[in-house]
C-alpha cells in the first residue's frame, strides 16, 4: 500500500474506534442504570469493569464515568462517535458540566486535549483557595542493583513481570495542574544542586526585589536565559528571524498531504527554502518555521539521503547486559550503553601520547607500559582511541578521526 492508502485504512480503523467507544459507553450506561451487575454478584460498576471486563482501574474508572455522563446528556454520543470528544475530556467536562450549562460548555470541549480540558475546567470553576506555598519533599534513594550474572536476554520481554529483562527506567516529568485561569501548579522533580541554586538565587535576588517567590526568581532567570539564546550568533539575522517567528506563529510550517502543516512548537529551526549551501540567501521570503524532523527532511530532500547520513549515523550497540572484567578477576554484568552519535574530533598523534599497557595476568589488568609497534603515529594513536582515521593521505600531524562520544 501507498501512503495515502495507509493513511485512508488508518482513518477508517478511528473511525471504527470511535463508533465502538460510543457503542460502548451506551451500552454500560444501560447497563449500570439497571443494575445488572449485581446480579452477577458485584458491589458496584466499577468493580465490575475492573474485575470481570479485565479493564485497568484507570480505564474502568473513565468508562464508568463516561457512560454516567451519556446517559444523562445523550448529546455526547454524537462528538465521541466522530471523535471530536475522548474518554479523558469526557471526564474533566463532567466536573462543570450542568442540566443549566449544557449547551453552551460542551462545544468548549470539543477537540481538547487533557490538559487543555483541565484548564477550561480551572477557568469555568476555579479553586477556592489555592496552595500557594513551595513544597520540597525528599525522594529516598533507591538502593544499587547488584551486579546480575552475564547472561543474554532480551530487553523488555515482559512488561507485567518485573522480574524478567532489565528494569526499565523511568524518567520523572513535570506535572502541569491548572488551578484557576491565571494561576497553576507545576510539580517538578530536581536535583539537591537545583534547590541550593535556587536558593543562593533567592538571596541574592533579595537586595534589589525584598519579597521574592520563587516564581520570580524563576521567571527573571527564564527570561535571561531566552534573551541569551535569542542573541545567538548565526546565519540568519536576529531581525529575519524575529519577523519569521512572528509571521509564521512560531509553528512549524512543514505542508501536510492533507491540507494544513505540521503546526508543532517544539524543537523549532530557522528553514531555508532554498538551501543556504545553494546559494539561498538569509531573507524573511526564503526562510520558515520547521521542527528539527521537518527540516531534516527537507535537508535530505535536497541533498539526498547518502549525504546527510554522515551526519545523523548513530553507533549500534547491543540491549543485552555485557560482561566487564574486574581488576580482581570477576566477571561482573553491566547494561550496555545506550547508542552514541558519531562526532567528529581532531586528535594529537605526537609519540608521546601513543603508549599502551602490555597485557598482564589473566583476568587482571595490565601490567606496565610499553610502546606500541611500529606503526605511523596516527595510525598508533587512533588504535589506542578506538578510533577510525578518516584521512590516510597524511602520516603525520594532527588527523581528523571518527571518536565515539564517551557520553
Amino acid at each position: 500500500m501507498n501512503a495515502r492508502e495507509w493513511s485512508s485504512r488508518i482513518a477508517e480503523l478511528a473511525h471504527c474506534e470511535h463508533s465502538a467507544l460510543a457503542d460502548l459507553l451506551r451500552a454500560v450506561g444501560e447497563f449500570d442504570a439497571e443494575a445488572v451487575y449485581r446480579q452477577l454478584g458485584f458491589s458496584s460498576l466499577f468493580d465490575y469493569l475492573h474485575r470481570e471486563i479485565g479493564l485497568s482501574r484507570g480505564s474502568a474508572y473513565y468508562r464508568q464515568v463516561g457512560a454516567r455522563m451519556v446517559r444523562r446528556f445523550p448529546e455526547l454520543e454524537v462528538p465521541i462517535r466522530d471523535g471530536r470528544l475522548c474518554i479523558t475530556t469526557v471526564s474533566e467536562l463532567a466536573k462543570v458540566m450542568t442540566e443549566e450549562n449544557r449547551a453552551e460548555v460542551l462545544p468548549m470541549f470539543f477537540g481538547c486535549s487533557r490538559q487543555e480540558a483541565k484548564q477550561l475546567v480551572a477557568r469555568l470553576r476555579p479553586m477556592e483557595e489555592v496552595p500557594r506555598r513551595t513544597v520540597v519533599t525528599e525522594v529516598p534513594l533507591i538502593a544499587p542493583m547488584e551486579a546480575a550474572p552475564a547472561v543474554v536476554q532480551p530487553v523488555g520481554r515482559d512488561r507485567t513481570r518485573p522480574d524478567r529483562g532489565l528494569p526499565v527506567t523511568v524518567q520523572a516529568r513535570t506535572v502541569v495542574e491548572p488551578m484557576t485561569a491565571t494561576e497553576t501548579r507545576i510539580h517538578i522533580t530536581v536535583s539537591p544542586e537545583f534547590v541550593a541554586l535556587l536558593k543562593k538565587a533567592k538571596a541574592g535576588q533579595s537586595h534589589v526585589q525584598p519579597n521574592a517567590t520563587d516564581e520570580d526568581v524563576l521567571r527573571a532567570a527564564l527570561e535571561l536565559l531566552v534573551e541569551k539564546q535569542e542573541k545567538r550568533k548565526a546565519s540568519v539575522p536576529a531581525k529575519v528571524k524575529r519577523e519569521v517567528r512572528a509571521r509564521d506563529g512560531g509553528k512549524c510550517q512543514w505542508p501536510l498531504a492533507s491540507g494544513g502543516i505540521c503546526g508543532s512548537e517544539v524543537r523549532l529551526e530557522i528553514d531555508h527554502v532554498q538551501p543556504r549551501g545553494k546559494g539561498g540567501p538569509s531573507t524573511p521570503d526564503n526562510c520558515r518555521i520547521l521542527c528539527k524532523v521537518h527540516n531534516l527532511e527537507a535537508a535530505r530532500a535536497a541533498y539526498g539521503d547518502e549525504h546527510m547520513d554522515r551526519f545523523t549515523k548513530v553507533v549500534p550497540t547491543a540491549g543485552e547486559p555485557c560482561p566487564v572484567y574486574c581488576a580482581d578477576g570477576v566477571v561482573s554484568a553491566r547494561r550496555a550503553i545506550r547508542p552514541r552519535r558519531i562526532t567528529t574530533a581532531t586528535v594529537a598523534t605526537s609519540p608521546a601520547s601513543c603508549r599502551a599497557r602490555s597485557p598482564g595476568p589473566a583476568g587482571g589488568l595490565p601490567a606496565t607500559p610499553s610502546r606500541l609497534p611500529k606503526v605511523a603515529p596516527a595510525q598508533a594513536h587512533a588504535k589506542v582511541m578506538g578510533a577510525i582515521p578518516t584521512n590516510d593521505a597524511a602520516a603525520n600531524g594532527p588527523r581528523r578521526t571518527r571518536v565515539a562520544d564517551s557520553a
